[in-house]
């Protein structure tokens, strides 16, 4: 029997983990888009650069250092774009006729005098978080015909307003971290009028610098500080904190690891942070600003004594305490809490210990930073058994800020109630773009984490309030350009991301960066390298299980889905052609950012891919002895050297900067036991044995037969014919039935030969079992007369197809059964939606056939996320969930999918789901799916256990 079935999707889950959310804008934070044009578009417009008229830059000895500081950096971008130094004087009455007025409205003296005479209005900005007024002002003094002026609110907001009018100029924030080419101008002007830059959206924006022992930590000792041994001093992290503002960022977690010399025992470290007005954190295993991993400061300061609160007590609060009395005139975000040395468990910790714990450093605080303690930014980073802690309990004092961390893979576990979104101290979110563990789900190397993902996920923790710090862990920032910048631009403007656009951030990206004519390019190779990493990351293509102490690798199928592998390689192959086809037409200039920001990821990811599928194909087709094994072999040999190379004209060979980031670039390892992400898969040597002899390995894996072709589908199926010997088989195909088609039908193989069939359904005979045959005879001669056939060419076969040759040697024929499903009735005209085939149907979940929205809610298409094709979720994520079965079916959004199926019965429905998380406790993480009128069965997708145990 023939049934029509709409399959109804009701709920919260489909393919992309759904939940509701309320989309709110607090505060304005608008750009100063457009603000600077290389040419004159008014007579009040202001001529910073034209000839060689230059304006001088303004700025009050008296302000903050990093205003001064920063002045001083834009006049260094002016001496980049122009090729000539402006002059930076402390008063306006030396100044030329134009010139750029630079100042915070809090300490400028300048600034404050504008504002007394009404030269400027500050209204706009006053008491605001980190906001800037850019105005062209006529006349502000009696020598001075037209200023820029651009006054910040406070040190960072006028750093901003400056980098801004930088950026616009051509100057892109990563000219020193990926050496983007600065462009030159003949004429830079300045729109006339009043712009307002912020305030931003997040009010603490940073990222964590993590797992630097293979990157970032090598170059910079090696960079810098080669007599001082592993870390990162203050050259170093001068240029991170530059970075950071060019990006509108304004918080840092240093370098902890093991083996790096932690941050505050350079002396200097500090004050070069404050010099640049960035705010300094730490990590979650790293409570008032004091670094304890292994050999650190607490193995230093305290050798031999327990890291453990119940029975040390003294000594550690003495320990956090020498700290916060050195650091506490700094600018600072202070973790509280205790976890153990070295990112596990601290074995002393439980809710009693760790709320007197928090009392404790909270009293340090209050003595040395602010007695009125809700003045003092201070975190709580719920992460992996502290969160559970929390739930259980835990009372957290509400002026602190709780950061919620994701679970190491981009997926938020927890996110604010209502009423912790009332807390004072608010929320935050600790992320990440790389992880290291001691196992092999780590991913340290490559960026790959898709933007979409990072836009849903902090869009969804942005509605639930989550607005006061914003951390990502960014490795050793290299080369996680693009994700930084994405995430930092959202944590800045959030309402430029109210919709999932990740081709559209791309596009302006690499055109503000590359030019216009290679920004639809660098977009579609960008967007494609995320969704292959996405369905596997390069570095979790090996993985070991400790368990059964062997590496697995065979996460694609050579078998099914028409050699789901070499798909995989094939895109991956093309990925290859077309970033060298890019770099390849760039100038000289451009190629070492081009290289540094997008060839190394998508080449690293692309070639790693290779290597192991290559070999798995090696080891498979050894396995039923083809000569074409070791040519995967060889295959996968050259992949891995041509990581070797990449890594090396990183290091070593950029087109410009030669050397300068030599040691950056590495594969990250070895690190804990299990840690076999490199290595080798095993392959097979064999090559052909023997007289030359012709086997056949079919598509599913079956000896006898391809699977089904149905009429209602467009199947294609392929047979593998290969050379178990060594030699030449010749082949052909004998009496084939005449609706069976093959991409070849004779030929000769050294090793193997794919060949594909189709079916011509205008020539198919009707009904439901149809068994058609393809006789391949094959031949083979060890003999002069057989061997000299090699050399006959491809086109003049036929003393061989009209079997004038010598029969001798090896012959034979084998048969593959076709199944056909071809029935009379339905017609295919009349067979609507999603057909079944070989008993499965397969839908991506974007393509519905009907969409029903709610009163509040809807389904929307995520692009760029999921295994492959986009995910689709319901929106906004706020909304209350809907309970009762029969308030489901009448007002939650549904998507339908129309499928056709030939099987009565039961059917098992598979969903493959982005691994999302409750949003908090209040919810659930739930899916409703009806066949047909069926009444509704609700599944709870929530994960039992902690993160490792559901991997």
């Amino acid at each position: 029997m023939i049934k029509t079935r709409n399959i109804q999707y009701k709920g919260f889950l489909l393919f992309m983990a759904v939940y509701f959310s309320l989309i709110t804008a607090a505060g304005q934070s608008p750009s100063l888009k457009g603000i600077v044009s290389n040419e004159r578009g008014s007579v009040n417009d202001f001529c910073l650069f034209s000839g060689d008229q230059l304006a001088d830059i303004i700025v009050d000895n008296k302000d903050n250092k990093t205003v001064r500081l920063v002045a001083g950096l834009f006049c260094d971008d002016i001496e980049r774009v122009t090729g000539l130094r402006p002059e930076m004087k402390d008063n306006i009455y030396s100044a030329s006729r134009n010139c750029v007025i630079i100042g915070s409205i809090e300490e400028s003296r300048i600034i404050k005098r504008l504002i007394r005479e009404n030269k400027i209005s500050a209204g706009e900005i006053k008491g605001r978080w980190e906001s800037c007024l850019v105005q062209v002002v006529d006349h502000p003094s009696g020598n001075i015909e037209k200023a820029l002026v651009i006054a910040g609110s406070d040190r960072r907001g006028t750093a901003y307003g400056i980098f801004e009018i930088s950026t616009q100029m051509g100057v892109s924030p990563w000219y020193y971290f990926a050496d983007v080419p600065v462009k030159g101008k003949s004429e830079i002007y300045v729109r006339k009028g009043i712009s307002v830059l912020g305030s931003p959206s997040v009010r603490y924006r940073g990222i964590f610098i993590n797992d630097e022992m293979w990157g970032i930590r090598p170059w910079a000792m090696y960079t810098h500080y080669p007599e001082e041994g592993k870390g990162l001093g203050p050259e170093t992290y001068a240029r991170i904190f530059e970075l950071l503002l060019r990006l509108k960022a304004n918080t840092l977690w240093p370098a902890m690891h093991q083996q790096t010399k932690p941050f505050n025992l350079y002396d200097i470290n500090k004050i070069v942070a404050d010099k640049y007005g960035i705010v300094m954190g730490s990590s979650h295993i790293e409570p008032m600003l004091r670094n304890n991993i292994a050999g650190a400061e607490w193995d230093r300061e305290y050798p031999g004594e327990p890291w453990d609160y119940v029975n040390n007590r003294d000594h550690i609060y003495e320990y956090w305490e020498k700290r916060v009395r050195i650091n506490g005139e700094y600018e600072n975000i202070y973790t509280l809490g205790k976890r153990g040395k070295d990112d596990e468990a601290g074995s002393d910790i439980t809710v009693p210990v760790l709320e007197k714990i928090f009392d404790d450093q909270r009293k340090i605080l209050k003595k040395y930073v602010n007695r009125d303690i809700t003045k003092v930014p201070q975190v709580l980073i719920p992460y992996t058994e502290v969160l559970d802690l929390y739930n259980k309990g835990l009372k957290v004092p509400d002026d602190v800020i709780i950061c919620w961390p994701d679970d190491n893979f981009g997926n938020i576990r927890q996110l604010p109630d209502i009423k912790e979104q009332e807390r004072s101290g608010g929320s935050g979110v600790y992320y990440h773009f790389q992880w290291l563990n001691g196992a092999t789900t780590a991913y340290p190397w490559l960026y790959t984490t898709p933007l979409a993902l990072t836009w849903f996920e902090m869009k969804k923790a942005y509605d639930h309030n989550v607005r006061e710090l914003w951390i990502v862990n960014v490795g050793d920032i290299k080369p996680a350009e693009v994700g930084i910048e994405h995430f930092m631009q959202m944590a800045w403007d959030i309402t430029k991301f109210e919709e999932n656009n990740p081709e559209a951030f791309i596009k302006e990206w690499a055109e503000r960066d590359f030019g216009h004519e290679y920004s639809s390019e660098i977009a579609e190779v960008l967007g494609k390298h995320l969704e292959l990493g996405y369905a596997r990351r390069p570095e979790n293509m090996v993985l070991f299980d400790g368990r059964k102490k062997e590496l697995k690798w065979d996460w694609f199928s050579i078998r099914n889905y028409n050699d789901e592998a070499q798909k995989r390689i094939d895109n991956y192959s093309e990925l290859i052609k077309k970033v060298d086809c890019i770099y390849e037409s760039m100038p000289e200039n451009l190629k070492d950012a081009f290289f540094q920001m997008l060839v190394y990821n998508v080449k690293g990811a692309a070639l790693h891919n290779l290597k192991v599928l290559y070999a798995q194909k090696s080891n498979e087709y050894g396995k039923e002895s083809r000569a074409s094994a070791l040519k995967y072999a060889a295959l996968a040999q050259d992949a891995e050297n041509e990581i070797n190379d990449l890594i090396h004209h990183y290091n070593k060979e950029l087109v410009t900067v030669g050397a300068k980031w030599d040691r950056m670039a590495s594969l990250p390892g070895p690190w804990g036991g299990q840690w076999h992400q490199w290595d080798m898969p095993p392959v097979s040597t064999y090559s052909g044995e023997g007289e030359p002899r012709m086997n056949l390995s079919l598509e599913g894996g079956d000896s006898e037969a391809l699977p089904g072709f149905s009429v209602f589908n467009s199947d294609k199926r392929y047979i593998d014919l290969y050379n178990a010997g060594n030699g030449v088989v010749y082949w052909k195909t004998e009496d084939l039935d005449e609706w069976i088609e093959l991409s070849e039908t004779s030929g000769r193989i050294y090793d193997e030969k794919r060949i594909w069939v189709t079916v011509d359904w205008e020539k198919a005979p009707k009904g439901i079992d149809v068994e058609g045959n393809i006789n391949f005879r094959w031949r083979s001669s060890i003999d002069d007369e057989w061997r000299s056939y090699e050399n006959l060419s491809e086109s003049d076969q036929s003393a061989y197809r009209d079997g004038s040759l010598s029969n001798r040697g090896s012959n034979s024929i084998i048969k593959v059964k076709c199944l056909l499903f071809n029935p009379a009735k339905p017609d295919v005209r009349d067979v609507k939606g999603f057909v079944e085939s070989n008993g499965y149907i397969s839908i991506e979940a974007e393509n519905y056939s009907k969409k029903v929205d709610s009163n509040n809610a809807g389904w929307s298409v995520i692009k760029g996320l999921g295994r492959t094709g986009n995910s689709v979720t319901a929106l906004p994520v706020k909304i209350s969930a809907i309970e009762s079965v029969d308030e489901i079916v009448k007002n939650s959004p549904s998507l339908e999918y129309e499928i056709y199926t030939f099987i009565e019965g039961r059917a098992e429905v598979d969903l493959n789901c982005i691994p999302s998380y409750p949003i908090n406790k209040a919810y659930g993480l739930r899916i409703a799916i009806a066949i047909d009128n069926e009444k509704p069965q609700i599944v709870s997708m929530e994960k039992k256990g902690d993160v490792m145990s559901n991997m």
